[in-house]
């Protein structure tokens, strides 16, 4: 008798004696908060936050001024000793290097407030959803990939220089290949996935941007969660 009602509880707990703990993936970049219920019918979604991005800003201003930093150091580096042309170098990279690292610390954080970009071009930048035109996303090729093909390319640059007897410019760029590969070390361990570009296109265009979208680089999850939650605020708008 104690034993059926044992087993009575049980299957009304939803106890199955076949049953296996399930096994769940947890996407540590992507968080959902939901402080409070909403009513049913609506969407639960309130804010939307992940670390798991890039954007193409970042990208496309260090690369030019790391060109520019380069060339300036090259052309006049010919005449200058070691010396004096190595601490130069070392000082430069050092800087081009905290400031990816600081570009690597990117962030976006939607809720009703609007869509935040945290540290686009070292700042922060918020776009109200009145002003949100439309929002698309596209494949791209693994970000992990092209840093790794870059890579490649340095080394048989290098090569190249070394049997041309360049030494000058060979030791400027080879002082580049340390911050290269902690770059990507960085990169490896806090990115995953970066395999979708998302534009935002917005209504007013500063004076100094060159377009009216914002390119977010992440992966595809997430990228589909930043559209479903713009959409969904700005049909609450």
């Amino acid at each position: 008798m104690t034993l059926n009602i044992t087993e009575n509880i049980r299957k009304i707990m939803g106890w199955c004696p076949s049953a296996t703990p399930a096994k769940y993936k947890s996407f540590k970049h992507v968080d959902f908060v939901n402080p409070s219920q909403t009513p049913s019918g609506e969407s639960n979604v309130e804010t939307f936050e992940s670390k798991n991005v890039m954007f193409y800003a970042n990208t496309s201003v260090l690369t030019f001024c790391f060109i520019i930093c380069l060339n300036l150091i090259l052309i006049p580096g010919k005449n200058l000793d070691y010396a004096v042309l190595i601490p130069i170098l070392v000082l430069m990279y050092s800087l081009l290097y905290f400031v990816e690292v600081k570009m690597l610390q990117a962030n976006i954080l939607i809720d009703e407030n609007g869509v935040v970009l945290k540290s686009l071009l070292l700042r922060d930048v918020t776009l109200n959803y009145r002003d949100i035109k439309s929002v698309a996303k596209v494949s791209l090729t693994n970000s992990s990939i092209a840093l790794m093909v870059m890579l490649t390319v340095l080394v048989v640059v290098l090569a190249y220089l070394v049997i041309s007897g360049e030494w000058k410019v060979v030791v400027s760029t080879a002082l580049i290949l340390p911050w290269c590969l902690l770059v990507i070390q960085k990169y490896n361990r806090e990115k995953h996935d970066m395999d979708t570009q998302l534009y935002i296109e917005y209504r007013y265009k500063k004076w100094y941007e060159i377009s009216p979208y914002y390119s977010v680089i992440t992966d595809r999850m997430t990228a589909s969660g930043i559209e479903a939650t713009i959409e969904h605020y700005k049909g609450k708008k």
